[in-house]
């Protein structure tokens, strides 16, 4: 039998309330990208957190906005070690082929790389 390691992103990791996004987007601390844009502000705990904003006018089907949500969310739980004390909000700006996920990924990385310098 052989057991699988079990990588999921852990509650605490989550911004779910109104009053967390708005209190990240209020902070205007912005790093863009040619397709995405992080909100970030730090917080006084020992751990990242992070809010996914992509909008059905932005992406009309689901199923796309789906794999863009979780493409970010793989990217934030590989790389959110750097990003300790930190309430991101990642929100897709302009609409996407699905053949650009890696492109996504890249990009959702390459902003919290720059965030996590400059912060």
């Amino acid at each position: 039998m052989t057991t699988r390691q079990i990588c999921t992103l852990p509650r605490q990791c989550k911004l779910r309330k109104a009053d967390e996004f708005r209190a990240v987007l209020r902070n205007r601390i912005v790093f863009e990208s040619l397709s995405l844009r992080l909100y970030v502000k730090p917080i006084d705990v020992d751990y990242a957190r992070i809010g996914l904003i992509v909008a059905k006018r932005v992406e009309r089907k689901a199923v796309r906005r789906n794999r863009i949500k979780r493409l970010i969310r793989e990217a934030f739980r590989r790389h959110r070690q750097m990003l300790m004390g930190l309430d991101c909000v990642m929100q897709l700006r302009h609409p996407v082929e699905l053949l650009d996920s890696t492109r996504i990924y890249q990009e959702a990385v390459m902003l919290f790389n720059k965030a996590a310098r400059q912060l």
